[in-house]
């Protein structure tokens, strides 16, 4: 199964934080799923750290290695995306 992990999944995954489910942990860990994560999450978190708003355990510098040694995968954003993205009906306040 492919699995797309979100911002806080990911935070909660890679400092062990009790808030991520067994559920959620299993399916990340099985070596029978792929396990992505959108580059748009690694740029939320760099942005938070940026503006103090967010603290990890590790150096943001070694999170590349870090997914590459759990073997999360990277998924980059493509113009295609974002003119999928046009066409998404948004959510307003």
């Amino acid at each position: 199964m492919r699995i797309l992990v979100d911002t806080h999944t990911l935070l909660w995954y890679l400092q062990g934080d009790i808030s991520l489910s067994s559920a959620a942990l299993n399916a990340i860990e099985s070596t029978e799923n792929d396990v992505f994560v959108s580059i748009a999450s690694l740029w939320e978190i760099a942005i938070k750290l940026g503006l103090n708003k967010l603290e990890i355990k590790r150096p943001f510098e070694n999170l590349e290695t870090d997914l590459e040694r759990l073997d999360i995968k990277i998924l980059s954003i493509s113009f295609a995306d974002l003119q999928i993205y046009r066409s998404l009906p948004l959510l307003k306040n």
